[in-house]
């Protein structure tokens, strides 16, 4: 038996013919229901099988081979016990592709020796399968030889009845299913191909062959389930897809082992297209079972679908948008290529499409318009304007809805609507794009972007002549971008349709703007001596007249977008223009005839200094239609201002309004006078400004009056008159008229061309009046006689049809008038200031201001004893005496108007009689000396450093600082180069000096002095000072009397009055200080000269030693007179000696060293001592002496009288020795 196969499903006699007489009766009885599936599909009935199972016992039987024994047989054997021992071998001869091994199994059996049809069971187990695999089987029966057996017994292999084959059987066809629906980018169409797995089925290939037709796509998400177990079992197949190939395949390798029997196997995966066309993607499965050739399933296909945008101009048409459609992507559509004037109302649509049954919603749906391109002209709405509508559409591969906007249904809510920049984005919310699956018509979705024309994007007509290079007032029709903006690309609009990632771009329409030529300019009035030609950039003085022309000339285009239904004229004047309105009038140059006011209205807004013209309606719709070209001229007149601003420009502009736009004309101006007239305060450098600096007495100060001209060479009107006025202060200035001078650009002398007059303390200089040509009269007035009052000339109001102007050749320039100015008189903390004023025709314009604050600076005199030491001025100079003359400089302020220094002494002519210069000079600094060296300060010396003189080292000042030469009694001191160096780069701080020069005094009196400072060749005297040396020769006076007689009585000088002695007389010496200084060291002598007697027991006072006698003062001194004999004369002479008391002389050879000579403050020292004397006389009483005594006496007189002129000159001769020697003692000393 073969165990394990399923009952067959075919009955007893499907096979008969090949079981023969086997067939019958028995195949119920004799065996059981065995099936044998084989590769086709035929099934064996269980009496062929028994066929094959029976053996032949050759040695027993005899009987035919293959034959059977009855059952009865059998049981005879049993009965009898003859049996046999035998092995039964089933083989396997492997399957066919190798999937299984070849492999025999035995089992042993006892046979009785007539046989059996009864053998052992043999199931799969046996084989280790678990059923019976495909290949051939046979049996094998060997018997040993045993018994009565002549031989043993072994089958022939292979026979055919003992062999049967056990066929594979394949799967049914497999198939092929797809889902439907139009796939659109990034949609899923799933595919599954089925297979059965059949029976012995090892190997299995399944592949999908895909036609793209161009689209892309991409596989995923592959899956393999066994269906009949629920089982996944991707995991035993290998997966790919070839995408060149465009082949998606499953291979189950033989090494996974069998697959399970009669199970049906799903392929399945995901095929997602990409950015797609209008197209399909076809493709067909096939299965390969084991290595049988591939079977095909049928071929499945699904479409495919993308977007496909076209956008157009669109406007508005009886209050409605017209939106249009454009599937050819024609740019001819709405508005497109049409021309728009400023201001105009344009919109903008983007038709998208969805296509029907598509396959999943889309993730993503958006619509957007571009208008970056357009952005010079168009300005979109903002986003809450925008709108979105759909419609069910006839196609879904193009647009076929027009007028959506007043037909769709608006689905703006539907949509989240944004603008960034130029780009507005409609994007689908999720529940519309749930909506889009599976639709059963396709539908248009529109875009409608609602927008206004705004040329330059706001820049107006005005700019977009200035970017396209046309002159102001050009007329312009543009469909690009000017140059500089994108490039200037044409003026179109971009779209685009988004689903999921695929964004198609629409067509690109572009429009077009235009710009009427509006002109206008500005004529020289007749009135005001002008012909009419035009003066626009020229200068106009106020109140003057001028005449204003408005012209329009366009050449409407045809295409316009709107019909030109509203005309206006805006005409914006200067405030500082008062216009004429009655000169208002329109002419249409078409027909040459002025326009009548009925066809108008103006109206006049002088607070808006503006004048608006609107045409009548019908006036318009006649003239102004597309395509024409209608013309008109607006003129007026009008005056500038008298009090328009200096510096303001009376311009004028008109605006032509069509419809909704505004286009600027030309602007027209004249500008008022834009003279600047300036001054300037200089040294005789005009590069030197001195403007703000301090002057001082006999600075030169240059004004220079700038008298401009340079912008008068474009005036509307000739110019009558120029020139200017300068009132300068005469009080402290004085003008040098004769150097007056007048310069024009080229720096040429044209004093010539001017009239100048100098009239109580104000300068007039105004150019000469020529012979002048009115332009609108034609008429010639003379320029001469030129006027002679320059005063009355400079306020008069000239004519302009009757004046005589200047030479217009001088105008285009600037002149210099130049003022020399000396400063006459000094004061401090005043300040001299100066303006001009520059006259033109009847306008006076002001110069800047300049200034120099005065100060008053003088050098002054002084004289000490010592460097620094108290001054002596006034006081006395002793003679002989030592003394410094102190000569100090002006002291130079800061900021001054002259910097540099150009020469600084001091001279002194000191008076030769009383004063004797000793050679000894010095100069301190009264100020720090610095000196800018590269930009910075360097201090050279410091306030009271000595910087000259005698003994002073100049190297480290670079050089000697001052000079000092003294030549027959004049005294100078002199700043060298050097210092004046120094001095000239300071202008930072004040500077100074002092010099001292010593000088003996060599004569008593009164004596001045003074000197005189010379700065920058300025003479200024210093003060005066005086100083007195008094006259203080010594004297001495001593009268000796008796005190009896008293001082004058007792005063005995001759014989002749002397006094009768009787005994001891007392004697007073009486002494008195006669001189002008005081006298010490008195000494006094007495001696008896002739005669008899002596006198004694003198008497001091107490102080005599230290006594000091000062002028007028008397001492006296007591002695006795005794032993005058009786009948004697008695003659004594007194002498009295004193010193005199002076100040100690200072011996100074260096009086500059900085040390103070000083004398021993303890030390007296005394003069020449001086003496005089006196004789006093007596006698005794006796008669015969006084005889004697009266002859004697006169002897005695007269020899007295010798010796007292003797001995004057003597005192007199050594005092002036001792004079001559001290002084030529002090000068040895000196010179040392």
């Amino acid at each position: 038996h073969l165990v394990g196969l399923k009952r067959p499903a075919s009955g007893p006699t499907d096979l008969g013919d090949l079981l023969g007489d086997h067939a019958g009766s028995n195949w119920v009885s004799n065996m059981a229901w065995l099936t044998c599936m084989i590769v086709s599909g035929m099934v064996l009935s269980p009496a062929f099988l028994e066929r094959l199972m029976v053996w032949r016992l050759k040695s027993y039987t005899g009987d035919k081979p293959c034959s059977t024994t009855s059952k009865s047989t059998h049981q005879f054997a049993q009965k009898t016990g003859r049996y046999l021992s035998a092995k039964v071998i089933m083989h396997y001869d492997g399957q066919k592709n190798g999937y299984v091994a070849a492999k025999s199994v035995t089992k042993s059996m006892t046979v009785s020796n007539d046989g059996t049809k009864n053998s052992p069971d043999f199931t799969p187990s046996d084989f280790g399968m678990s059923h019976w695999q495909e290949g051939t089987y046979w049996f094998d029966v060997q018997v040993a030889k045993q018994g009565k057996m002549a031989a043993a017994v072994d089958t022939t292999d292979r026979k055919a009845c003992e062999s049967f084959p056990v066929a594979a059987v394949p799967p049914a066809k497999p198939s092929k299913s797809i889902e439907d629906g139009t796939s659109a980018d990034q949609m899923v169409n799933r595919t599954t191909i089925t297979t059965g797995t059949g029976r012995g089925d090892y190997e299995m290939t399944i592949q999908d062959k895909i036609t793209p037709n161009g689209v892309s796509y991409s596989i995923d998400k592959y899956k393999l389930v066994d269906t009949t177990s629920g089982a996944d079992v991707s995991g035993d197949f290998t997966i790919t897809w070839d995408r060149n190939a465009n082949t998606v395949t499953a291979v189950r390798a033989a090494s996974k082992g069998e697959m399970p029997l009669d199970h049906t196997y799903a392929f399945s995966f995901d095929v997602t297209v990409a950015k797609p066309d209008f197209s399909k993607v076809d493709d067909v499965a096939s299965v390969k079972w084991n290595q049988e050739p591939s079977v095909n399933t049928d071929g499945k296909s699904f479409p495919t679908w993308r977007p496909n945008p076209d956008k157009s101009w669109i406007k508005v048409v009886d209050g409605k948008w017209q939106a249009v459609i454009d599937p050819s992507k024609s740019n001819q559509t709405g508005a497109d290529t049409e021309t728009f004037l400023d201001g105009d109302t344009v919109g903008s649509v983007v038709n998208g499409t969805v296509a029907a049954n598509l396959i999943q919603a889309p993730t993503k749906l958006t619509l957007t318009d571009d208008w970056a391109k357009a952005d010079y002209i168009f300005d979109a709405a903002d986003a809450s304007k925008i709108r979105v509508y759909a419609a069910d559409a006839s196609s879904e591969k193009q647009s076929s809805v027009a007028d959506i906007a007043n037909t769709g249904t608006d689905v703006t809510d539907r949509f989240m609507i944004s603008v960034n920049g130029t780009v507005a984005t409609a994007t689908a919310k999720a529940a519309y794009l749930a909506s889009l699956k599976g639709l059963a018509k396709a539908k248009q979705v529109t875009l409608l972007i609602p927008g206004t024309v705004n040329f330059a994007n706001g820049g107006g007509a005005k700019q977009v002549r200035s970017d396209f290079g046309k002159q102001a007032g050009d007329e312009l029709t543009f469909c690009t971008n000017p140059s500089n903006v994108n490039d200037g690309a044409g003026l179109t609009n971009a779209g685009s349709e988004t689903v999921n990632t695929q964004s198609e771009d629409t067509n690109e329409p572009e429009i077009c703007g235009y710009v009427p030529p509006v002109t206008k300019d500005v004529l020289a009035e007749a009135s005001q001596g002008g012909d009419q030609s035009s003066v626009d950039g020229k200068t106009v003085f106020p109140g003057q007249k001028v005449e204003y022309k408005l012209e329009t000339t366009p050449k409407l285009p045809a295409n316009l977008a709107y019909q030109v239904t509203n005309v206006g004229v805006t005409d914006s004047y200067d405030q500082y223009l008062n216009v004429d309105k009655q000169t208002l009038e329109v002419t249409d140059l078409n027909t040459g005839n002025i326009i009548p006011k009925s066809q108008y209205t103006s109206t006049w807004n002088d607070g808006e200094h503006n004048v608006r013209l609107v045409f009548d309606a019908a006036w318009v719709k006649a003239n102004w239609k597309a395509g024409s070209n209608p013309r008109i001229i607006v003129r007026f007149e009008g005056t500038v201002s008298a009090d328009a601003p200096a510096n303001t420009k009376v311009d004028n502009q008109w605006k032509l309004t069509l419809n909704n736009s505004i286009t600027p004309s030309n602007i027209v101006e004249n500008t008022p006078p834009d003279d600047h007239p300036s001054k300037q305060d200089t040294q005789k450098d005009a590069k030197i400004n001195i403007d703000g600096t301090t002057a001082v007495l006999g600075d030169r100060i240059y004004y220079r009056v700038n008298l401009d001209a340079s912008k008068l060479d474009n005036t509307a009107y000739v110019v009558q008159r120029l020139g200017m006025v300068d009132d300068y202060d005469e009080q402290y200035l004085k003008l040098d008229t004769t150097a007056i001078q007048v310069l024009d650009a080229q720096g040429s002398d044209v004093t010539g061309k001017f009239n100048i007059q100098d009239k109580d303390g104000v300068l007039y200089a105004f150019f000469k009046t020529v012979d002048t040509t009115i332009p609108a009269t034609r008429e010639t007035v003379k320029g001469d006689p030129q006027p002679s009052d320059l005063k009355a000339y400079s306020t008069a109001k000239p004519d302009p049809l009757t004046s005589p102007a200047i030479d217009q050749k001088v105008l285009g320039q600037t002149y210099q008038i130049v003022l020399p100015m000396t400063v006459k008189a000094v004061k401090d903390g005043y300040t001299v200031k100066n303006t001009a004023i520059q006259v033109t025709n009847n306008e006076q314009k002001l110069t800047n201001t300049v200034s120099n604050p005065l100060k008053e600076i003088n050098p002054s005199k002084d004289v000490t004893v010592n460097v620094g030491g108290a001054s002596a001025d006034g006081q006395s100079i002793y003679l002989n005496h030592l003394f410094l003359y102190q000569l100090d400089s002006s002291t130079l302020h800061t900021n001054r108007a002259y910097q540099q220094i150009t020469d600084w002494k001091i001279t002194d002519d000191y008076d030769q009689s009383h004063d004797r210069y000793t050679g000894q000079w010095a100069v301190y600094a009264t100020k720090d000396v610095a000196e800018y060296q590269d930009g910075k300060a360097v201090t050279l010396a410091k306030k009271g450093d000595r910087i000259a003189g005698s003994g002073v080292d100049s190297t480290k000042f670079g050089g000697d600082l001052f000079t000092a030469v003294d030549k027959d009694g004049v005294l100078t001191v002199t700043a060298t180069a050097r210092y004046l160096a120094i001095a000239s780069s300071n202008d930072t701080t004040d500077q100074g000096w002092r010099a001292y020069v010593q000088m003996e005094r060599i004569k008593t009196g009164d004596v001045k002095n003074q000197f005189i400072e010379n700065l920058n060749g300025q003479d200024r005297p210093s003060n005066v000072v005086v100083t007195h040396t008094p006259d203080q020769t010594p004297s001495i006076s001593i009268v000796k009397y008796d005190r009896k007689s008293g001082l004058k009585a007792g005063d005995r000088n001759t014989p002749s009055d002397a006094l009768n002695v009787t005994g001891d007389t007392q004697i007073v010496f009486h002494i008195t200080n006669t001189g002008k200084i005081n006298l010490s060291k008195i000494d006094l002598k007495d001696q008896t000269i002739t005669g008899s007697g002596t006198v004694v027991d003198f008497k001091y006072p107490a102080n005599w030693n230290t006594l000091v006698l000062k002028p007028g003062q008397s001492v006296d001194v007591t002695g006795t007179l005794k032993g005058v004999k009786a009948n004697d004369h008695h003659t004594d002479r007194a002498k009295v000696t004193a010193k005199p008391i002076i100040d100690c002389p200072v011996i100074d050879s260096d009086p500059f060293d900085g040390k103070t000579a000083k004398t021993d403050p303890d030390k007296v020292c005394y003069d020449t001592a001086i003496s005089t004397k006196d004789d006093w006389n007596g006698y005794n009483k006796p008669a015969a002496a006084k005889s004697a005594l009266a002859k004697t006496g006169a002897d005695i007189l007269w020899v007295a009288v010798a010796v007292a002129v003797l001995a004057g000159a003597g005192v007199g001769l050594t005092f002036y020795r001792r004079r001559l020697t001290a002084q030529r003692e002090d000068t040895t000393a000196q010179q040392q």
